[in-house]
């Protein structure tokens, strides 16, 4: 197998960054550890002080059996040019692949945990929507599913797409802050209570509302427009759909509680399940 190269953001070191080392190890014939000018660039967000410094990091690889470890700065980008690479897929990372490595072939890997979805998902069997079995819903939910891989929540993964004239013009999926990595680092909130319940305490921003974020920072209206999420919205970002002027919203699982529905409707959302 052809040697490739790591390049890693690890602000914390739980199970599934151990996990992936093990399994990497000898795959990669050199490590770049992105370092803290550079971290801080890539994030919105200012570097959380309960992340682990790079250099204690690269102690840590060392110890298990890594060679070839260096400290990534600005000024070495330049010997990274036509090489192949893997990376974590979490935010950090996917920044710097979208900024610095746009022509190089990369294997994206996952270092998160998950529940068994069957234990921490209450389905509620969707009822009184209509149905849709159309080519194109299907593949705009395939897309949500795909989106919902990059939340780095162990509890449940929700990814969203809002379409505008049948194009993709916004994505978003349920990301925990001020990081990835933040449940890992500091616990997550929700483990303490059921689906559903207390959708108040969360460390994370929902997929919805990180897609009408989005569309507010770069201006762009969502009026007409059509959101597909995964799962059904919470009545939080239900009340955020009915006034954002979103018109029609598309579904995959899980059902409406409290009054979302209600709300929806109210404000002329026409609400489909696709199937």
């Amino acid at each position: 197998m052809a040697q490739k190269i790591l390049i890693l953001y690890v602000p914390v070191i739980h199970k599934g960054y151990l996990d992936f080392f093990d399994k990497i190890k000898n795959r990669a014939s050199k490590v770049y550890l992105i370092d803290a000018q550079l971290q801080e660039e890539l994030s919105d967000f200012k570097p959380d002080i309960a992340s682990i410094k790079t250099s204690r990091v690269k102690a840590l690889l060392g110890k298990l059996g890594f060679k070839n470890i260096s400290i990534l700065s600005k000024s070495g980008l330049g010997k990274l040019n036509g090489k192949e690479f893997i990376l974590v897929d979490e935010e950090i990372s996917r920044n710097f692949a979208g900024r610095y490595l746009k022509k190089s072939k990369i294997s994206w890997q996952s270092v998160f945990l998950r529940w068994d979805k069957s234990k921490v998902l209450v389905q509620v069997p969707p009822k009184d929507f209509p149905v849709s079995k159309s080519v194109f819903d299907r593949k705009m939910m395939a897309e949500t599913g795909k989106e919902a891989q990059k939340s780095s929540d162990w509890w449940r993964q929700i990814g969203a797409v809002l379409v505008k004239h049948s194009k993709i013009v916004l994505r978003g999926n349920n990301k925990s802050l001020p990081s990835d990595h933040t449940p890992y680092q500091v616990g997550e909130a929700r483990d303490f209570f059921k689906a559903g319940e207390r959708q108040d305490i969360s460390n994370t921003i929902h997929a919805e509302q990180m897609i009408i974020s989005k569309a507010a920072k770069k201006g762009i209206s969502l009026q007409g427009s059509s959101l597909y999420v995964t799962v059904f919205p919470c009545p939080v970002c239900a009340k955020l759909i009915a006034f954002s002027g979103i018109k029609n919203l598309y579904f995959a699982s899980g059902g409406s509680n409290f009054d979302a529905k209600k709300v929806l409707e109210s404000a002329k959302v026409k609400i489909t399940y696709v199937k």
